[in-house]
């Protein structure tokens, strides 16, 4: 075991945040999830990512809390996240009746054979599935701690700590790529060691295509980058929509440039959604291109975002011979690529899967898709793959309280994090199969935790006795909280 550079840092670090106010952890936690080659510890092949390690922090805290209280437990998130319990049951028993009457019989592609379509293997028990059954424990426990958290505090507050939190994240994305894209074109010192030093990934970082670097960032792969950057951007867009002001437009700025710099396909297709949501807004008058009345501020930012226009598209067409190719590998001529064609042979390996287990699956881990959805309908199963679904629809559908004065405000604030992790969900159905994306799991913990604060004012304004979540009548014992 050994400790990287990384982890020297982010240790320390980490302890420090998770002893001070909230706020301070929700950011901690949004940052180093960002960080997923680096690796605060390697044991082995095996390295505890950054964003993981603040996550085991956060449920030690909220435990410890838990306990301290004579372990109650929030009613009203339990019963929230009822559809993901029965989702990990669901993923133990399918792997119990895999390992009963699948093993040695059904052909799989683990995750770590990297798609090579000549590492297929017939199933049988390995550490994929350990892993991943781990990697899932900690997730649920993640997202019930940030709930639970939420719970106590004002929803007021909360709402700006979460926007915060994501702001500082994609900050330090951005802030990332942008280094990275210094040091390829202008030789600027990167320290490229202490954020890819897991031990559990291969240095994907100064990939070139038709002459041009393509920029990861802080990510494994220039893919991951349009994954996160597809969530952000959306956030970043609905956050603008709510209050146009220079700073929103600037993180849509700074999001569209680190899609762009990343040149992969799934960056493409969320440049492609954002577009058809921004024309939608601005056909129905939702946004406004330029304000009515603009300040010194608002010219002062139109200016300097001419200039960054008309800079890149001097650099575009300083170097366009290469764009335009590299465009056409990744646009038109995407089908014809071996990687291409080795993603679709697992997908298609996915659905042979679940014919062939009759809509059970083969266990979480087995079998890695190029999609996420194609992932759990192989792993888990048509019953598990319904019931992720139901608990992510119950999240997105959330219906604020019905207060008059918390009606608006607290729809518009909603927004930014439902789109956020609307976008991430778009790109999980045709790309990144990776249910431990830790993004994803903060994401969804975070607008658990926005249901349970607006829950908690409406309780301690109208003293109900009982909780509306879609579907579900909860129990309330106390005010904040109920005893399990």
């Amino acid at each position: 075991m050994s400790i990287p550079i990384t982890g020297m840092i982010l240790i320390p670090l980490g302890m420090i945040l998770i002893l001070m106010p909230w706020r301070f952890c929700l950011a901690g936690l949004a940052v180093f999830a960002m960080m997923s080659p680096a690796a605060v510890i390697n044991a082995g092949r095996f390295g505890l990512e950054p964003g993981y390690f603040m996550a085991l922090l956060i449920v030690a805290r909220t435990f410890l809390s838990v306990m301290v209280n004579g372990y109650t437990f929030n009613g009203f998130v339990l019963a929230a996240m009822r559809p993901l319990l029965l989702f990990v049951a669901i993923t133990l028993l399918v792997l119990f009746v895999a390992l009963c009457f699948f093993q040695g019989h059904v052909m799989t592609l683990p995750g770590t054979a990297g798609f090579k379509s000549n590492a297929v293997r017939v199933f049988q028990f390995g550490r994929n599935n350990l892993t991943q059954l781990a990697y899932l424990l900690v997730n649920v426990c993640l997202v019930y701690s940030l709930a639970h958290q939420g719970a106590l505090r004002g929803w007021e507050r909360l709402v700006q700590d979460w926007d915060r939190a994501l702001v500082c994240a994609l900050l330090f994305a951005a802030g990332v790529c942008a280094w990275q894209f210094a040091a390829l074109y202008a030789g600027v010192p990167f320290p490229g060691d202490f954020f890819y030093s897991n031990a559990g990934f291969n240095r994907a970082d100064s990939q070139t295509m038709a002459g041009l670097f393509r920029i990861n960032g802080p990510f494994e792969e220039p893919s991951t980058v349009g994954y996160v950057f597809t969530g952000f951007l959306l956030f970043a867009w609905a956050r603008y929509r709510n209050n146009q002001t220079p700073a929103s437009a600037a993180l849509v700025a700074a999001c569209i440039a680190c899609l762009l710099v990343s040149t992969a396909t799934t960056a493409f297709a969320g440049l492609g959604l954002f577009g058809v949501l921004a024309l939608f807004d601005a056909a129905s008058g939702r946004v406004r291109l330029l304000p009515r009345a603009p300040s010194a501020l608002d010219l002062v930012s139109i200016g300097a975002g001419c200039l960054a226009l008309a800079g890149a598209t001097v650099l575009i067409m300083a170097n366009w011979q290469g764009i335009s190719l590299m465009l056409t590998n990744v646009l038109v001529n995407k089908s014809q690529s071996t990687s291409f064609q080795e993603r679709a042979f697992a997908d298609l390996l996915a659905l042979n899967i679940s014919v062939e287990t009759y809509g059970i699956g083969v266990g979480l881990g087995s079998h890695k898709a190029n999609s996420l959805f194609l992932t759990l309908l192989s792993n888990v199963g048509v019953a598990g793959l319904f019931m992720f679904c139901a608990f992510v629809f119950r999240l997105l559908r959330f219906s604020p309280p019905q207060r008059a004065d918390l009606q608006g405000r607290a729809r518009a604030v909603l927004a930014p994090l439902r789109w956020g992790l609307a976008g991430l969900l778009v790109i999980h159905v045709f790309s990144n199969p990776n249910l431990s994306s830790l993004v994803l799991w903060v994401q969804m913990g975070g607008l658990l935790a926005l249901a349970a604060s607006f829950r908690g004012a409406t309780a301690l304004r109208r003293n109900v006795r009982a909780i509306e979540w879609p579907g579900v009548v909860v129990p309330d014992l106390r005010p904040h909280q109920a005893r399990v």
